[in-house]
């Protein structure tokens, strides 16, 4: 079976279907537990996937956030999401998405001890701006602020930036890759040309084999490949739209500091340099 033709193997269509559906479980147990033990965190087992990937139930999807959740047989949910564009406001989003299972997951009059642990495990195909050096892959729990080596262990909220593995992969030689997995699951991911990496994959993570196999099965489907570019299409317009509006922010916030230096008297061109306005610009405010 060979590979149609390249695609973005972080669209959520492709995500869903890759570890979202029925006898995929395997490859998402992998992957969950890739994320895991990068922090050397108990793995997860058993996984069951809940509303398994149906082609006729994604086919439109316009504004719907495509998930993936599984329940372990020990009272724990896992929920993956991925994101291709966004900003800080999206940690809130995985906050209040932990909070719905949460509360979903509870009838009223219920006991609390029937509440299962969150794994939430964020794909972002972006990078967010926490005020530090920036960091390929966190992960949020609760903690004693004054004693970080004591934790409530009840949520695990992970966010990986898929663009900050990139280098790393680069660099990472075949042993690196065989004893850190998320680096092969990044490297897939984050594939240009699947073709010149597929060996090294299943040499370093045999789970990789299938993994492929599932690739070039959707690639060379052409149903799926349709779904995919309808989604593909949809995607690029939300980011071509949040790009405008982060355009037109960053636009306003110029003119608004223009008119505060203008009004204090500073010299034209110290307002065109530290603004970016041109001196037009600035003498029509």
């Amino acid at each position: 079976m060979k590979i149609n033709r390249e695609i973005d193997k972080l669209n959520d269509l492709f995500v869903r279907y890759l570890l979202g559906k029925n006898g995929n479980e395997n490859m998402l147990e992998d992957m969950v537990n890739a994320a895991l033990s990068d922090f050397n965190f108990e793995e997860v087992k058993d996984l069951e996937i809940i509303d398994p990937y149906n082609l006729s139930e994604n086919i439109d999807l316009k504004e719907s956030i495509i998930d993936i959740k599984a329940k372990t047989k020990d009272n724990q949910t896992v929920i993956i999401e991925i994101q291709l564009c966004g900003n800080m406001d999206f940690v809130k989003r995985i906050f209040y998405y932990i909070s719905k299972n949460i509360v979903n997951e509870l009838k009223e009059g219920e006991d609390y001890k029937k509440l299962p642990r969150i794994i939430s495990i964020n794909l972002l195909n972006f990078n967010l701006d926490f005020g530090d050096e920036g960091k390929p892959h966190r992960c949020f729990k609760l903690i004693d602020t004054k004693n970080h080596n004591i934790d409530l262990d009840f949520i695990q909220m992970h966010i990986i930036e898929a663009k900050r593995f990139i280098e790393i992969i680069e660099k990472s030689t075949l042993n690196e890759l065989k004893k850190n997995r998320l680096l092969t699951w990044m490297k897939f991911f984050t594939s240009k040309n699947l073709k010149a990496i597929e060996k090294e994959l299943m040499e370093a993570n045999p789970i990789m084999t299938k993994v492929i196999e599932e690739y070039k099965r959707f690639t060379s489907d052409d149903k799926l490949m349709r779904a995919y570019d309808a989604r593909d299409a949809f995607l690029l317009g939300q980011k071509m739209m949040l790009n405008r509006e982060r355009e037109e922010g960053r636009r306003e916030g110029q003119i608004s500091i223009a008119k505060s230096m203008k009004k204090d008297g500073a010299d034209i061109n110290l307002i065109s340099k530290y603004t970016g306005l041109t001196i037009k610009e600035i003498e029509k405010l």
